[in-house]
């Protein structure tokens, strides 16, 4: 530790690892909630990116604007900052991306040398201890009265974090949890594989944990018993459905990660033929970075129709597009479940898109517990245009207030005596 200096009031540190150059995943989204609930709190935030592990493997980036605007102040170590551009000055940073520059070149060439490992993902891995100790030392040169640290795996850091600050940790996924629901799905996971036991301890030192997922919180709270535990409900800014014209559809959204590619290759694949089966004038529309991952014969299935990214999500709402979400591999909050229904989309659901909910959601959906209830269910609601509007209309209504974060206000305004929510 470096300073001794008392926290200054009003002020929350947020330690982070990743690149925010985004806001179209789940994990941008929810950070974003949770700022929102930090400054609604009445707290100043300090973004600090640890210095090397937030590029991963690119040495330069562009802040999103939208953290930009949240933020009272940005520290990047080892960085040049232009606008919200920032260029890394680690030569290591630099010699990863000329090391995947090759690999791109030699994939395009459709060369495979025998040996040649493929890149990992960082993701769920903690940071070196090097890098541990500089992202702690930025924090303690201006101690707030709260540290976060996104992840369990960046939490280590707590440990070091100047005594009289408040550790907390924002836990998007449980990567033991996101793991075991990977293997079960008979998917490899897409990040570090770990253990419960091995997060419980990156975590000791966090006086309270947010929670991205109901459940998860429900499994991880007997192994941090000393930890306040409060769920962060995510938040789908509110817009106007833009219905489009035509007739009834089914609509996936989607960005690329493995839970989802899962979801989208089992709709299109084995749900979505048994639909065309029933009504062979269905469309399926498939929007967002998931659509990269589907195949030439996945895109010749009669019906599916690939949108890719849409400027507006508002552009799919409404009550003539039916939101699927036949998720099977359970990963934190299937934020896609509270978009559908907060832009009026008549959602459709496996059990396991719900999960991370608890019941708050349970009786504004139609749950499907098997591949061809869902299929006739789809198929029912095409053809049912008053439930359709129904459906629409309460999640429209009621959604909002079920995914209230005022909880997670009041825990964070209760850690700055004077401090007064928004």
């Amino acid at each position: 530790m470096t300073r001794t200096d008392p926290p200054r009031p009003g002020s929350l540190n947020m330690l982070l690892a990743r690149q925010l150059d985004v806001m179209t995943t789940g994990n941008d989204a929810y950070l974003m909630v949770f700022l929102r609930a930090v400054k609604r709190a009445g707290l100043d935030v300090r973004l600090i990116f640890a210095p090397r592990r937030s590029f991963m493997n690119r040495p330069w980036l562009h802040l999103h604007q939208a953290y930009a605007d949240i933020a009272s102040e940005i520290v990047w170590p080892q960085t040049v900052r232009v606008g919200n551009w920032f260029w890394s000055l680690s030569p290591y940073i630099w010699g990863r991306f000329a090391v995947r520059l090759f690999r791109e070149t030699l994939r395009r060439l459709k060369i495979n040398p025998a040996g040649l490992a493929r890149i990992s993902s960082p993701l769920g891995h903690p940071l070196t201890r090097a890098e541990e100790r500089q992202l702690a030392n930025e924090s303690n040169r201006r101690p707030a009265v709260v540290a976060v640290a996104e992840y369990s795996s960046l939490a280590p850091v707590l440990e070091r974090i100047a005594p009289g600050v408040h550790k907390a940790a924002l836990l998007h996924d449980l990567f033991s949890l996101r793991a075991a629901s990977f293997r079960d799905g008979g998917t490899r996971p897409d990040h570090a594989d770990t253990t419960i036991e091995t997060e419980a301890r990156w975590v000791r030192a966090a006086e309270t944990l947010f929670y991205a997922s109901r459940n998860e919180m429900a499994a991880f709270a007997p192994q941090a018993p000393n930890a306040v535990g409060v769920w962060l409900r995510p938040e789908v800014p509110g817009q106007k459905p833009e219905p489009a014209p035509g007739p009834a559809r089914a609509v996936f959204i989607g960005t690329k990660h493995g839970g989802n590619t899962d979801a989208m290759h089992h709709l299109v694949r084995d749900i979505w033929p048994l639909v065309r089966k029933q009504s062979p004038e269905a469309e399926l529309w498939i929007a967002g970075s998931t659509c990269s991952d589907l195949t030439p014969e996945d895109l010749a299935q009669p019906g599916v129709k690939a949108l890719g990214r849409v400027p507006s999500l508002a552009v799919l709402g409404g009550p003539g597009s039916l939101g699927l979400a036949p998720t099977r591999v359970a990963s934190g909050v299937s934020i896609k479940v509270a978009e559908y229904l907060q832009l009026g989309m008549p959602t459709v659901v496996y059990p396991t898109a719900l999960e991370g909910f608890g019941d708050a959601l349970s009786d504004l959906v139609e749950i499907a517990p098997d591949t061809q209830a869902l299929a006739d269910t789809v198929v029912a609601l095409l053809n049912d245009p008053e439930r359709r509007s129904a459906l629409s209309e309460r999640g429209v209504r009621e959604t909002p207030g079920r995914l209230s974060n005022d909880e997670v206000v009041a825990r964070l305004s209760g850690l700055t005596p004077g401090c007064k929510s928004n």
